[in-house]
């Protein structure tokens, strides 16, 4: 077969276009610290990176809900740790409202009360992220005073907890909250004008009961009865608290899961997509050579020039 000169060139130069193509590559390659540039240069490793980033997202957000539902947990924790605090000082109140028979030793006991009843209503409407921390979904306060009575604003109803949820995991949700109406109690305090029962909670109306039997001087027998109520309340907001506790437990734990998931994933996708840098230098190298190669070769094969030919 006869190979003409514009064969020969043609060929070398088809031959130099490779070589600097693959040079290219291999410098994007080592540059971008990638091996899949595009889907058509491994549609399956495309596929699975794909899938790995949609986990990777994933995770994410489950972090992100976790960092949240903490910060919930957290705060409601506090609060009922302060509550705890205040109705053992409420109890110690008690027991000398039902030692001492002084008129003003009892009205300033009665005081006292009151202002720990208006602490623990601010407690109960207390906000986070400008949301009411133990009012479910609702947007106002828990717990309202009318007419010198407290009251859930929602008339006809006891507080249903409402109960809000922190996805966690792919198969696990975690409740965040506790309501005011899980800590302070229910009862009926009045009807509305259909006659139905309007319920209140029944810790803060206790509370104002306490302070008028103590104004009032009510026998010790009354005022020893009130520290019953005050033992079955103060186990209501521990029972509370140990719902925040075992909510946090569970937080906790979810994040560690997440943490180690996220860290596998993030190496199974370096591994799928990004480029050995030993291996990616070697490649360099060769490629440099073999293109560098590739020029000389073309200079020697190509005929001279006419000026070449001239000189």
């Amino acid at each position: 077969m006869r190979i003409t000169s514009e064969a020969m060139v043609l060929r070398s130069l088809d031959r130099l276009h490779t070589r600097l193509s693959r040079y290219e590559r291999a410098q994007s390659e080592l540059s971008t610290g990638r091996r899949i540039l595009q889907p058509s240069d491994d549609p399956a490793g495309t596929r699975r990176a794909l899938s790995l980033r949609s986990s990777l997202q994933a995770r994410e957000q489950e972090l992100h809900n976790i960092d949240d539902a903490r910060g919930w947990l957290d705060t409601a924790d506090s609060q009922l740790q302060t509550v705890t605090a205040r109705l053992a000082r409420v109890q110690e109140l008690a027991t000398q409202g039902a030692s001492h028979q002084n008129d003003d030793v009892r009205r300033a006991l009665a005081s006292e009360i009151r202002q720990i009843t208006e602490e623990l209503a601010g407690i109960a409407n207390a906000k986070h992220l400008d949301r009411p921390l133990f009012g479910g979904f609702g947007a106002g306060d828990p717990v309202v005073r009318v007419n010198g009575t407290w009251q859930y604003p929602e008339a006809g109803t006891t507080g249903a907890p409402d109960q809000i949820m922190r996805r966690v995991s792919d198969s696990e949700q975690v409740r965040i909250n506790v309501t005011a109406a899980e800590w302070l109690g229910a009862e009926v305090v009045g009807t509305d004008a259909d006659g139905a029962p309007v319920y209140g909670p029944q810790l803060l109306n206790f509370l104002e009961r306490l302070a008028t039997d103590l104004e009032n001087g009510a026998p010790q027998a009354v005022l020893s009865g009130h520290l019953e109520t005050v033992r079955t309340s103060s186990v209501r907001v521990t029972d509370g608290l140990a719902t925040i506790g075992t909510a946090t437990n569970r937080v906790e734990s979810a994040r560690a899961r997440a943490l180690d998931l996220q860290l596998t994933l993030r190496t199974e996708l370096s591994q799928v997509e990004n480029v050995d840098m030993a291996q990616g230098i070697m490649e360099l190298q060769v490629q440099q050579v073999a293109y560098e190669a590739t020029l000389q070769a073309l200079g020697r094969a190509l005929p001279p020039s006419l000026v070449a030919f001239l000189r």
